[in-house]
């Protein structure tokens, strides 16, 4: 068994394909409502639309709080703080900016267009 893919329910895709692109991720379109791309290291992510996630589930709700935090390992400490900026630069929201973390590594924090946490980090 392994993970196969994470999949991220989106009010707007256009803006979470955006981010995620700036992150490496680059995404074909599946349908209106549907969209997948592949980290680096090959780990599918998807987006789902939330309407999409009503048509297949009508109950569905969305959650008031996130669970799951995505962490994306870069190359060089220069990187973390390049990405920083972009995201920061093209408008989207920022937790915290780039740090020497206590653990031993370069960190930093932002959110997607759907207030998910991400992480961005490299060694020391």
């Amino acid at each position: 068994m392994s993970l196969d893919a994470i999949g991220i329910i989106s009010k707007n895709i256009n803006h979470s394909v955006q981010f995620y692109g700036i992150l490496g991720v680059f995404f074909k379109k599946i349908s209106s409502d549907h969209w997948e791309g592949n980290t680096v290291k090959g780990v599918r992510i998807m987006l789902d639309s939330v309407d999409l996630m009503k048509k297949l589930n009508p109950n569905w709700k969305e959650q008031e709080s996130q669970k799951i935090v995505l962490c994306f390992k870069q190359d060089s400490l220069e990187k973390v703080d390049e990405l920083y900026h972009k995201i920061e630069k093209n408008g989207f929201k920022v937790l915290k900016p780039p740090w020497n973390a206590f653990w031993g590594q370069r960190y930093s924090s932002v959110l997607d267009p759907d207030g998910n946490q991400v992480d961005i980090f490299a060694p020391l």
